[in-house]
């Protein structure tokens, strides 16, 4: 079965063993667990996108571990005022596995 999970504002589509990253998530450490409660599911013979059905649907994923995503520059620069500056940013993962899709 894969899951649509809505998780740091974004739709990832997962099943059981997928590995993915996502921006940290407070209070949470490597090792602890996490259950995330589905958008959309897609089964063998139906597609169910809302309603008591998709309530029952629990994705339970595992962090693996916390790392620094990749570094973007930006760079300002005004002409004949010698004005110049530049900086990055570097945003916080989490890298989380799923374990287990249960269904109630």
């Amino acid at each position: 079965m894969d899951v649509f999970v809505e998780i740091g504002g974004k739709q990832i589509r997962v099943n059981e063993g997928t590995v993915f990253s996502t921006l940290k998530i407070k209070n949470k450490k490597v090792g602890d667990q996490i259950k995330l409660t589905p958008v959309c599911c897609i089964g063998e013979n139906e597609i169910i996108t809302g309603g008591e059905k998709l309530q029952n649907v629990e994705v339970i994923c595992n962090i693996l571990e916390e790392k620094k995503g990749k570094k973007v520059y930006s760079f300002k620069k005004k002409p004949k005022t010698g004005y110049k500056r530049g900086y990055g940013h570097r945003d916080r993962l989490m890298i989380l596995k799923v374990s287990k899709i249960e269904t109630k």
